[in-house]
């Protein structure tokens, strides 16, 4: 995990009233570098984050059974 995956988990983290995130790079060349292992952290230490969206590369995350599985756009809060 990257210094930048480490931030964002930190600040996910310290927003306990939070349940819905969206990462939006400007870029389809993202800095988180490994997905998986980002989300298996999120999911992990952020319990209270019920969605997560990272954009432009259309990824949705929801949490079902206390962990963060991909989903469909149709499932997650819009965004306006």
């Amino acid at each position: 995990m990257t210094d930048v995956d480490e931030y964002f988990v930190n600040l996910l983290a310290s927003f306990v009233h939070l349940r819905i995130f969206k990462i939006l790079f400007e870029s389809y060349d993202c800095l988180i570098e490994d997905d998986r292992s980002f989300i298996m952290k999120v999911s992990d230490r952020v319990p209270h984050l019920e969605y997560l969206t990272m954009s432009p590369r259309d990824d949705y995350y929801k949490r079902v059974g206390g962990e963060l599985v991909i989903c469909d756009p149709t499932e997650c809060p819009s965004f306006g």
